[in-house]
């Protein structure tokens, strides 16, 4: 499969919320417009963030958004998923090198990102890509969770 990766555009907020929506029940996981997932309705309209789409013929197949959480020098990827059957084809990574590539042009020199447990083939990739888990904050994470980290 030949993917490609383009900046997203405020129509494809429509497009993340169903991805993302999709492959969190692969997991049993509820896609939660008014909670967690809240920021997917901004998706393609933050102008310091960016985020991308991955398509295949056209079709979206994965997203991923980068952009500040609230520390100096440090970008945060949020809402990196890829559709079932394009998944392990090489479509998350290009998404998280994509928005590597975002953050260094924007002038951060580290990114973390904050996961599910239950996620772990993104775990691996994550750790192949040179993030590591930092220390678990009970105060800004749900059970569950975990964060990475890596200098750019």
């Amino acid at each position: 499969m030949i993917h490609r990766t383009r900046r997203a555009t405020p129509k494809d907020a429509d497009v993340a919320q169903a991805l993302i929506g999709a492959a969190l029940a692969d997991y049993g996981i509820v896609f939660e417009p008014d909670g967690r997932d809240a920021d997917v309705r901004l998706f393609g309209v933050r102008a310091d963030h960016d985020d991308f789409v991955a398509t295949i013929d056209d079709e979206p197949v994965g997203v991923v958004s980068v952009g500040p959480h609230g520390d100096e020098g440090v970008a945060w990827v949020s809402k990196l998923f890829v559709a079932r059957h394009a998944r392990r084809a090489g479509v998350g990574r290009s998404l998280l090198r994509t928005a590597h590539d975002a953050a260094r042009a924007r002038g951060y020199r580290r990114i973390g990102l904050r996961t599910r447990v239950v996620f772990r083939e993104a775990i691996a990739l994550y750790e192949s890509e040179g993030y590591r888990a930092v220390t678990r904050d009970p105060a800004v994470l749900e059970s569950g969770d975990l964060v990475f980290l890596r200098d750019l």
